[in-house]
């Protein structure tokens, strides 16, 4: 038997560059100390970090956020590997990222039965009438199913939960920053999309999935598995597959989003994206664009363009409920005990 049921890989650091350098991001550690928090309670039986802040330091890491949390589940790897790139000074490619993945997968994939590689702005969410990952998993198993796909598509922090703009105005932008006794869950649960969403989100799903089904797996796909690496005979001889002489991902499953679970990608917003943002979110447009801070319609209205909120900005985005009602609550007082837990532990020892 597998040691664990669930598990999650992640590779981070302290600091990262956006996709084409387009900007500098220093809250590694703030994000990475909520994620594991909010999947420990949502039922990952262990989490593996790949620590890639050596790539830019030697005098910082993930270790002291790390250590607060029990080594049975949580483990720090190491991680130093720079990123490679066929285009100079385009640092926000994830070559680094993408070995990491496969390494996660290979070492500690044989000691689980679902496994997913995600990044710590992305929230596996279990929905309806499930309370952990895991309990989602064993009805994964019951369907027969091998790979799970969550949409992705990034979320809007909510003005109203902001830092005032004025702290970090600057020609005619300002850089949207949670308050330090706020979560990024809580800030960013609005979808522009109303649940369950209707887009076709490929180009950015993620995936769990049965580790002795999945043999190699490339961020949004599963590029081979048990089941493409049999021969035309093999496949045939098996009585359960049928050939096929093009590839095409089997025993899939699309999440239902209010059923079972979502996914909520809390994206880093920097003040690139809030350029002209004022004359930009007092208009009501339901899309990823335009506006990039969050106005949530009410709960019960009729999404319309005519309503604003506070009468000056369109409403754009969408709550998830069970986010706020349910997990929100629990994870605060996760982080609560946790933090209570460290002092008790400090004046112990003094």
């Amino acid at each position: 038997p597998k040691i664990h049921k669930v598990i999650a890989c992640t590779w981070a650091s302290t600091t990262f560059k956006t996709r084409s350098n387009r900007a500098m991001v220093g809250d590694g550690k703030r994000r990475l100390q909520e994620w594991l928090e909010f999947n420990l309670l949502s039922g990952f039986d262990h989490i593996y970090v790949y620590d890639n802040s050596g790539a830019f330091t030697n005098e910082d890491s993930l270790a002291d956020i790390i250590g607060l949390f029990p080594p049975d589940k949580v483990t720090r790897v190491d991680w130093p590997c720079k990123i490679c790139s066929n285009r100079d000074g385009n640092e926000g490619e994830r070559s680094s990222q993408y070995a990491a993945e496969s390494s996660c997968r290979l070492r500690f994939g044989t000691h689980a039965r679902w496994l997913g590689s995600f990044d710590t702005d992305e929230y596996l969410v279990p929905m309806g009438e499930f309370s952990s990952m895991g309990e989602v998993a064993d009805e994964l198993d019951r369907k027969d199913v091998k790979v799970a796909v969550f949409k992705s598509s990034p979320a809007k922090p909510r003005f109203d939960l902001l830092e005032s703009p004025k702290k970090t105005a600057e020609a005619g932008a300002f850089t949207p920053t949670v308050p330090a006794d706020e979560t990024f869950l809580h800030t960013y649960n609005c979808n522009w999309e109303q649940f369950p969403r209707q887009k076709d989100l490929s180009h950015r799903r993620k995936q769990m999935y049965r580790a002795d089904y999945v043999k190699l797996h490339y961020v949004h796909y599963s590029t081979i598995t048990t089941v493409s690496q049999m021969s035309e005979m093999e496949t045939r001889s098996s009585g359960r597959e049928s050939w096929l002489h093009r590839y095409v991902e089997r025993h899939v499953h699309e999440f239902d989003e209010m059923k079972e679970s979502t996914m909520l990608h809390t994206k880093t917003k920097v003040a690139r994206n809030m350029l002209s943002w004022e004359t930009r979110c007092r208009q009501s447009t339901l899309s990823e664009g335009t506006c990039h801070v969050g106005f949530p319609f009410p709960k019960g209205m009729k999404p319309t363009t005519s309503m604003k909120w506070n009468d000056r900005y369109g409403y754009n985005c969408f709550l998830n409920e069970k986010i706020e009602d349910y997990w929100w609550p629990k994870l605060v007082e996760a982080v609560k005990r946790r933090k209570e837990g460290r002092s008790n532990a400090a004046l112990q020892n003094e």
